[in-house]
C-alpha cells in the first residue's frame, strides 16, 4: 500500500488548517497581539471569511468534475503524442 500525495482539495485543507493554527499560536505566544486591533482584524479575516470562502469554493465543486478534467487532459496528451508520430 503506497501513500499518495493529497489532491488539490487536500492541499487546500492542509493550507487552511495551517493558517488557522498559525493565528492561534501567534495569539497564544504573543499576548500583546490580543489587544492589537490590526491583528484582531487580520485574524478574523483569516479564520473567518478567508477559510469560509476558500473551503466552500474548494468543496462545492464535485469530485467527479476534477476526475473528468484529468481524463480529458490524458486524452489531449495522447492525441498530441499521436500527432507527433
Amino acid at each position: 500500500m503506497s501513500i499518495r500525495p493529497p489532491d488539490a482539495r487536500g492541499w487546500i485543507g492542509i493550507g487552511v488548517f495551517c493558517l488557522t493554527v498559525m493565528v492561534f499560536v501567534m495569539t497564544a505566544a504573543i499576548p500583546e497581539l490580543r489587544n492589537n486591533e490590526y491583528f484582531k482584524t487580520l485574524g478574523t479575516l483569516v479564520v473567518g471569511a478567508f477559510i469560509k470562502d476558500v473551503v466552500s469554493w474548494a468543496y462545492a465543486a464535485t469530485k467527479g468534475g476534477g476526475e473528468l478534467a484529468d481524463r480529458n487532459a490524458e486524452i489531449v496528451a495522447q492525441k498530441a503524442q499521436g500527432d507527433q508520430k
